[in-house]
């Protein structure tokens, strides 16, 4: 098991400062309750919320994105060779998603239900490794 450093709405009336603490995620119940946490705060607004998420005091052993979306999401691994979810939509259209007020164009080929991005977080909380089973992300 790994704890997971998230950069998201750090803080509740958070202005976004220099020193702001990322959220430490230590289990599968607390990565749940971010989730639903994000997606509570985003259910009235047209695009959907993007998080980073790393290993606590060790990035290099992981850093990963995930959207978060109501039905769908994404998740995208910046290992050696980045990976990511694949899902059914056209790899060569865009969908949008919001990291910390700015703009991130994802391919919507990677977008997957929810479901698939919990378990794909989950395995890598859990395990501290890539799931098998994603593809080679293009470059961007």
């Amino acid at each position: 098991m790994v704890t997971l450093e998230v950069w998201y709405n750090q803080e509740p009336d958070n202005d976004h400062a220099d020193g702001d603490p990322a959220i430490l995620v230590s289990s599968a119940a607390e990565l749940d309750a971010l989730i639903a946490q994000v997606q509570a705060d985003t259910k009235d607004v047209p695009v959907p919320s993007m998080v980073e998420c790393s290993v606590a005091g060790d990035p290099k052993q992981g850093v990963f994105d995930m959207g978060i979306g109501q039905d769908r999401g994404f998740v995208v691994f910046m290992t050696p060779e980045a990976v990511q979810t694949q899902g059914d939509g056209d790899p060569a259209e865009y969908v949008t998603y919001d990291y910390m007020a700015h703009v991130r164009e994802i391919p919507a080929g990677c977008e997957v239900a929810m479901d698939e991005v919990r378990r794909v977080a989950r395995h890598f909380l859990e395990t501290g490794s890539v799931p098998a089973g994603l593809v080679s992300a293009p470059s961007v």
